[in-house]
């Protein structure tokens, strides 16, 4: 048995426009040839692929972020542009990731939700209570997506500070071993 085992932080599917990536479980430690390592390089090699993987992680993290973000710019402006009367379903947006998307399209293939019927949003947006609904159902959506949103940034600053602690640490330690090594060196002398 390894005394250093892997560790999966966690998965991700970042979406940018049509693109979709899979972003898999990334592993912490690669931990064979630690054989003949000494204590401390034992502890820098992990400390430094802890760095590494929390960097990949702080990196993916970065693009939802933006994904999001540009997402809920879209969703802002069709609230916005509908709720002033100034637009309607066959309007087209202007956002990075959705250009020339209408907001028909937005909303039923982006967003999943449903137009006329029994639908969350009804048929037209002509009047003014048709504009309410469509304010009404955006807002719970901006607010869940916001939430989300919010809950990334706190994800990515912990990875962020779980880095900087990785190689802080693997700076130390090699510090800590030159200095050992020039002890052992002057009391030779």
């Amino acid at each position: 048995m390894s005394l250093i085992e892997p560790v999966a932080l966690s998965e991700h599917t970042v979406q940018s426009g049509d693109e979709v990536a899979e972003l898999g479980p990334i592993s912490l430690y690669n931990y064979g040839g630690c054989e003949n390592l000494t204590l401390g390089q034992l502890v820098n090699a992990v400390c430094v692929h802890a760095g590494v993987a929390l960097e990949d992680q702080t990196v993916n993290k970065m693009n939802v972020i933006t994904v999001n973000s540009r997402r809920l710019k879209a969703e802002s402006k069709i609230v916005a542009s509908i709720l002033d009367g100034s637009a309607n379903y066959d309007s087209v947006l202007d956002v990075k990731d959705y250009e020339g998307m209408t907001y028909r399209e937005f909303l039923v293939n982006v967003l999943g939700m449903e137009i006329g019927g029994d639908g969350t949003l009804p048929e037209s947006v002509e009047s003014y209570s048709d504009r309410m609904r469509v304010f009404t159902a955006m807002k719970e959506k901006l607010n869940s997506d916001a939430t989300s949103s919010q809950q990334d940034m706190i994800d990515l600053q912990t990875y962020e500070a779980r880095r900087d602690v990785a190689y802080s640490t693997a700076t130390n330690v090699i510090k800590n071993i030159g200095m050992s090594k020039q002890k052992i060196a002057r009391n030779l002398d």
